[in-house]
């Protein structure tokens, strides 16, 4: 067999698309490539280890059993590899150009702000667009580089995401609201509260344990969490906020937290970017500073 290092990175790099996509079909539409270069790729890689790694018919395609060993060896660092590679072949090249950036509002204006003004100033070459949208934006057909996303599914299977953290929901109120009605002392004492509540589908799974509806009436429902904190502040009721969303009214006295035993997980926060060949060196940088910067604050993100 021929040692893993004579073999050719663009060969290993098709085969973990091919397993990725489930079909030849898929992953050259991905890659923008014939499925004749993809085929030939593997081809070239069995032929140098003398293995075969796919089983392939006209409908269907299987690894073998050294395919699936091979698979589960290479698969989870092909993409780090060729990024490696990307950064040693250009290691006197700085990042530059236009980043163009999408990301929810509510994680625009509660967190990235003061983190991409640090990556402006450690990469004086690069300029960045940021779109903040409710929606889902197609980064490939919309020519976006790099989105930060909330979800707790990614359904997209194009795209390379990488996670910053989890976030976390607690329970917020103004002071005058508190001064008014009450401090609830328990979950059930929250049915003599008003709440503020987002307007999205599933919300009421979210924070309520399965067949325990959350308590408090809610009064004032809406479309993100930029309101709900708005309407919160204002008096309007008792609502739930990511806890890093809330840090600044807390720590002017605008905000009190409720019911502080009281959290829920309310997804998972990537970086996500589409799957390419030659990942530019600017989206390499960024997801690696937002990844870095989110390793530090990572306590004000997913709460106690």
């Amino acid at each position: 067999m021929v040692p893993l290092g004579r073999m050719l990175l663009d060969e290993i790099e098709a085969f973990v698309n091919v397993v990725d996509a489930g079909s030849f079909t898929l992953a050259a539409k991905k890659l923008g490539v014939p499925k004749s270069t993809l085929s030939r790729a593997i081809s070239r890689l069995e032929d140098a280890t003398r293995v075969r790694l796919l089983s392939r018919s006209t409908r269907t395609l299987a690894l073998t059993e050294p395919g699936e060993r091979f698979y589960a060896q290479v698969g989870p660092h092909v993409g780090g590899l060729r990024d490696a590679m990307t950064l040693l072949g250009d290691a006197e090249e700085e990042p530059q150009g236009s980043l163009r950036v999408t990301m929810p509002v509510d994680i625009g204006e509660g967190l990235l702000g003061e983190i991409i003004a640090r990556f402006l100033c450690r990469y004086p070459k690069v300029e960045v667009e940021v779109d903040v949208s409710a929606r889902t934006v197609n980064l490939v057909e919309e020519g976006f580089d790099v989105a930060i996303r909330a979800s707790q599914k990614l359904k997209d299977s194009s795209l390379i995401a990488r996670k910053l953290a989890t976030t976390a929901l607690h329970l917020f109120a103004a002071p005058t609201y508190l001064a008014r009605r009450g401090t609830p002392r328990s979950f059930n004492e929250l049915s003599g509260h008003d709440a503020v509540l987002p307007s999205h589908s599933g919300f009421q799974s979210l924070i309520a344990r399965p067949s325990v509806r959350f308590p408090a009436r809610a009064r004032l429902h809406a479309a993100d969490f930029s309101f709900v904190r708005q309407a919160v502040r204002a008096g309007a009721g008792i609502g739930p906020l990511p806890s890093f969303f809330a840090r600044e009214d807390l720590e002017t006295g605008k905000l009190v937290r409720v019911l502080p035993d009281w959290s829920r997980q309310a997804g998972t926060l990537y970086v996500v970017y589409p799957g390419q060949k030659h990942v530019p060196k600017k989206v390499i940088a960024f997801r690696d500073f937002v990844i870095e910067h989110f390793a530090k604050i990572r306590k004000d993100v997913e709460g106690d």
